[in-house]
C-alpha cells in the first residue's frame, strides 16, 4: 500500500445536506493514503478545556475509493476510524449533526450555518504537515439567497466572490486554503444574511460580522473596536504574521455571552441588549461588557494563540493537556480586557474601577478561594472549572477572576519596584518577542524565574502566595499606594455585584431564581444565613415567619430583620415540606467598591 507523502493535499468539501434536520455533509479526499489509514476527530477545541466528544455527532459514515468501491473500516475508539485494505485514493463521506448553539461547536438551520473545524473535519493521522483545501458548497434553497460568508481563512481564487450574496454570485462554492490541519480548524465559519462592517486597524483589514436580529449602531461599535485593537497592537508592537485580516464573528441572541479565540478571528455570543442602538448614545454596562469581551478575545491573538504553555506546542487534541499556567493566559488576558478598554479611552476611570471592583467581589464572596489555589484551578480546568455545579463558589476559584486580580497585583508591584519605569505591559512585550513570535512554549514556573533574570524583580514570594497558596491577595495596600481606596460593603441581593444605597443588616446569602411555588435556591454560600438555616441548592423557600416569599421578595424580606433575630423558614426539598429556625447573623461585608483618592503624588502611577 502507498505510504503517505507529507506534501499530499487533504481536500475537504462541505454541503448543507438538510438545514431543517441540522445536517452538514462532509467529504474528505486523499490521493495517497497510508496502509490501514486512521482518521480521527478532535476531542476538544483549543481555548475550551473540556473533552467534548465532537465525534458523537457524526452519522452515516462511509469510505470508498476513486472507482466508487467501498472500503471496509472499523471504529477503534469513540472518535477514531481505521480503514481496512486501504486504496491509494480514499474518499470519506459523512454527515454531522449541528445543533450546538455555542462558540465551540457547530449550528445549522434555515437562518445560518456556523461551524468550527474541530466539529466537522476528520484528520488523517500522519499528515500533520499536509496542506488543506476547503470548498463550501453554496446552498441552493431560497432561504439562503442573501447569505454571505465570514471567516478569516485564506480564500482561494477570487476573494471578492466571498462578499457577495448567493443570488448575486456566479460561483457555486466558497473556496479556501490552509497550510495544515491545525490552521484549518482554527478559523470558524459563519454563513448567513450577515451584517458586515469593514474597518482598518493600523493597515490591517478587520471585519465585524453579525448574525441574528438586531438594531445595533454598527458604526459606533466599529469605532470603539478600532480604538481597542489599536491600543493592543501598540502594546505588542505588531500583529502576529498569521493575521492578514481579523474577523469578529458575533451571534446576537435574546440571552447570551461568551467568546472563543482563534488565530485571526473570534467567535462571540452576546445578548441583544448588549449592543447599542442608533438612538441610544449612552455607554451602558451591557455595552461595556460586550466591548471588554471583544477586547479579551483580541488580546488572545498574542496571549495563548502565540504565547502559550510548552505543553500546548503542539496541541494534542486527542486527550486532556494539563498546565498550571491558565491563570497567566486567561487571568492576564482578563486583566487587560478592561485595562485596554480604559487606556483606549472607550471607558472612563470610574467605569474602569467599577469593573475591577466587581471582579474583586466575585472572588471574595466565594469560599473556594480559600480551598483551591489558582495553580490547582488551572490544572483542574478539565475536571472542575468546566464542570461546575451548584457548589462551585464554595469549592473552586476561577483562574479567570483571581488570575485577573493576580495580574492587577503584578502590575502594581512592578510599577512599585521599578519606580513606575516598567509595568506588566513590559513583561507581555518580552513574552511576545522571546516566546510567542518565535513559537517557543512557556515552561511551568518559567514566568517566575524570568521576572527575576530579565527584569530584576523580586516576586518569588508574591507568586508563591498568590498562585500556589490560598492566601488572600494584598489588594488593599497595593491599591492604596496607587491612590485608590478599597471599601467593603454589605448587600441584600447576591446577584448585585455593586453596593446598594442602604447597606443590608442581614441577608440570605444565596442566589435565587423564580419557581412557581416560591424562591428556588441555585447557590448557597458557605457560612451564610441560608447555609446556617440548613438550606441547600434546589430547595424552594416558600415562607419566612409565615409570610409567603418568591424570588423577587425574599431578599427584601430578610432585610427587615436584625442580627440576632430568630426566624422560621419554610421550604420544600423535593416534595417534602421542611421548617427551619435560625438566629440570623449579620450580613458579611463582601461587596467591594473602589474610589480614587485625592492624592497628589501616589507612589504607583496606575490611573
Amino acid at each position: 500500500m502507498a505510504q503517505n507523502n507529507q506534501n499530499d493535499v487533504m481536500k475537504y468539501q462541505v454541503w448543507i445536506e438538510d438545514a431543517a434536520a441540522h445536517l452538514f455533509r462532509v467529504r474528505l479526499e486523499l490521493d495517497s493514503a497510508r496502509e490501514s489509514q486512521v482518521f480521527s476527530l478532535p476531542q476538544w477545541i483549543p481555548g475550551s478545556y473540556m473533552i467534548r466528544n465532537f465525534a458523537r455527532h457524526i452519522v452515516q459514515f462511509k469510505a470508498y475509493d476513486a472507482a466508487n468501491q467501498s472500503i471496509d473500516y472499523k471504529k477503534i475508539s469513540g472518535s477514531t476510524w481505521q480503514l481496512k485494505n486501504t486504496s491509494r485514493d480514499v474518499i470519506l463521506e459523512y454527515q454531522v449533526y449541528a445543533w450546538d448553539l455555542s462558540v465551540r461547536g457547530a449550528h445549522l438551520d434555515q437562518t445560518h450555518a456556523f461551524f468550527n473545524g474541530t466539529s466537522l473535519f476528520l484528520f488523517p493521522e500522519g499528515m500533520e504537515e499536509s496542506e488543506c483545501e476547503l470548498s463550501i458548497h453554496k446552498p441552493k434553497e431560497n432561504f439562503a439567497n442573501d447569505w454571505v460568508i465570514a471567516t478569516s481563512m485564506t480564500p482561494s481564487g477570487d476573494a471578492t466572490q466571498h462578499e457577495k450574496p448567493i443570488k448575486d454570485s456566479n460561483v457555486s462554492t466558497w473556496d479556501f486554503f490552509a497550510e495544515d490541519y491545525q490552521e484549518l480548524i482554527d478559523h470558524p465559519v459563519e454563513m448567513a444574511d450577515l451584517t458586515i462592517e469593514l474597518f482598518d486597524v493600523l493597515g490591517v483589514p478587520h471585519q465585524l460580522a453579525i448574525y441574528g436580529k438586531h438594531k445595533a449602531d454598527t458604526q459606533r461599535i466599529v469605532a470603539d473596536l478600532k480604538l481597542i485593537c489599536e491600543r493592543q497592537i501598540q502594546i505588542f508592537g505588531e500583529l502576529p504574521n498569521c493575521v492578514d485580516k481579523y474577523v469578529f464573528l458575533v451571534t446576537v441572541l435574546g440571552n447570551g455571552y461568551g467568546g472563543l479565540e482563534h488565530r485571526s478571528s473570534t467567535a462571540l455570543h452576546c445578548s441583544r441588549k448588549d449592543l447599542p442602538s442608533q438612538e441610544d448614545k449612552s455607554l451602558s454596562d451591557n455595552y461595556i461588557n460586550f466591548l471588554t469581551l471583544c477586547s479579551h478575545e483580541y488580546f488572545h491573538t498574542w496571549n495563548v494563540k502565540q504565547i502559550k504553555p510548552a505543553s500546548f506546542l503542539p496541541y494534542d487534541l486527542s486527550q486532556e493537556t494539563y498546565t498550571e499556567q491558565l491563570w497567566i493566559f486567561e487571568g492576564i488576558t482578563s486583566y487587560y480586557e478592561d485595562r485596554i478598554t480604559y487606556e483606549a479611552g472607550v471607558i472612563n476611570e470610574e467605569q474602569y474601577l467599577k469593573l475591577i471592583a466587581q471582579v474583586i467581589t466575585r472572588v471574595y464572596r466565594g469560599a473556594g478561594r480559600l480551598t483551591q489555589s489558582v495553580a490547582e484551578s488551572s490544572f483542574d480546568a478539565w475536571t472542575r472549572f468546566y464542570l461546575q455545579g451548584e457548589n462551585a463558589p464554595n469549592a473552586i476559584v476561577s483562574y479567570y477572576t483571581k488570575g485577573k486580580l493576580i495580574a492587577l497585583c503584578l502590575d502594581l508591584i512592578i510599577r512599585q519596584q521599578t519606580g513606575n519605569k516598567q509595568s506588566l505591559e513590559n513583561v507581555m512585550q518580552y513574552l511576545w518577542q522571546s516566546y510567542g513570535s518565535v513559537h517557543k512554549g512557556l515552561e511551568e514556573t518559567e514566568l517566575e524565574s524570568l521576572l527575576k533574570s530579565e527584569f530584576k524583580l523580586e516576586l518569588a514570594e508574591f507568586i508563591q502566595q498568590a498562585v500556589y497558596s490560598t492566601e488572600d491577595l494584598p489588594l488593599e495596600n497595593l491599591l492604596k499606594e496607587a491612590g485608590v481606596q478599597l471599601t467593603w460593603h454589605t448587600v441584600q441581593d447576591y446577584k448585585n455585584l455593586t453596593t446598594d444605597k442602604d447597606e443590608a443588616k442581614v441577608n440570605l446569602g444565596a442566589l435565587v431564581k423564580s419557581h412557581s411555588m416560591g424562591a428556588e435556591l441555585s447557590v448557597v454560600y458557605h457560612d451564610s444565613n441560608a447555609h446556617l438555616a440548613g438550606l441547600s441548592a434546589g430547595d424552594i423557600v416558600i415562607a419566612i415567619d409565615g409570610i409567603k416569599v418568591d424570588a423577587s421578595s425574599i431578599d427584601s424580606r430578610f432585610s427587615e430583620y436584625n442580627p440576632g433575630d430568630e426566624v422560621s423558614v419554610h421550604s420544600f426539598r423535593r416534595d417534602e415540606l421542611m421548617e427551619r429556625k435560625i438566629t440570623l447573623k449579620a450580613a458579611d461585608k463582601n461587596t467591594c467598591s473602589l474610589k480614587k483618592e485625592s492624592v497628589e503624588k501616589p507612589s504607583i502611577i496606575w490611573l
